[in-house]
């Protein structure tokens, strides 16, 4: 059994569940809008029962996954085998300057599942999902990034990242940053204070030859904001004395990743 620790640094249903309202138009065009409705409690009950859990994954964190991860876990048959997520407040660090807070503590919700597939014949394969919900608001609503990364040389074969707004996937806001399909994906997040942005989601299909290991995965999403770096002070006189004050800028990234989690294969 061989194990290898990949940790990513990037600045970083209805098809077959009867339980979502899911317009399946344009569905083989990524790039046009699909809707899906919220679930009620007994419609998400419902999504749940036709999911198959690995015996290890616990009530709890059952009930952490998101209508968007019931979603796309729901689209192919297998085994969710780890399930890992992570409350964060983006703006905790105290860096001794001032800076207006993004998010409350425990406002942003940053989740990543994994789950065996069988697409591939002879081959090991995984789907990869990775979840960041807003629950608020955030102050700075910029170009932020969301990535996947992955250890043991599973090789990348699909993927897929959007926005959910409002229960609406948008494409249009997301572009592609950079990919190693031996180690991971990264996407660009346009967030914008126009719009609603609930929740953003990146999925990454991969698949390696037939064998047994044990292999690592890990989400991380970047939230970009600027904060005052320093007051530059000047002073003018003779008849008629003056102070001039400026301020300058600079940018940070906050990030919001659970642990690296482990999956047998």
């Amino acid at each position: 059994m061989k194990k290898v620790l990949a940790i990513a640094t990037v600045l970083s249903i209805l098809t077959v569940n009867p339980a979502f309202a899911f317009d399946k138009q344009n569905t083989k065009e990524k790039t046009q809008e699909e809707n899906i409705t919220p679930l009620s409690t007994v419609e998400r009950v419902l999504a749940l029962e036709k999911l198959d859990f690995a015996e290890h994954i616990t009530q709890d964190q059952i009930d952490t996954l998101s209508d968007a991860a019931i979603y796309e876990l729901s689209k192919e048959e297998g085994e969710i085998v780890s399930i890992k997520e992570v409350y964060r407040n983006l703006d905790e660090e105290d860096t001794g300057e001032f800076k207006p807070r993004t998010l409350d503590k425990e406002d942003f919700k940053m989740s990543v599942v994994a789950k065996r597939i069988s697409e591939k014949r002879g081959k090991d394969n995984f789907k990869f999902v990775a979840t960041g919900e807003w629950l608020t608001d955030p102050f700075y609503e910029f170009t932020d990034a969301i990535a996947l990364a992955w250890s043991d040389d599973f090789t990348l074969y699909e993927d897929d990242c959007y926005i959910m707004r409002t229960y609406r996937m948008d494409r249009d806001d997301v572009s592609l940053n950079d990919v190693d399909p031996e180690k991971g994906i990264a996407y660009d997040v346009d967030i914008d204070s126009m719009k609603n942005d609930y929740e953003i989601v990146l999925t990454a299909k991969v698949y390696k030859n037939d064998d047994e290991g044990s292999a690592n995965v890990v989400g991380e999403y970047g939230h970009v904001q600027i904060h005052a770096s320093g007051i530059e002070i000047g002073f003018s006189g003779s008849t008629n004395p003056s102070v001039n004050m400026n301020v300058s800028y600079a940018a940070d990234i906050e990030m919001a990743s659970p642990d690296y989690d482990s999956f047998d294969y």
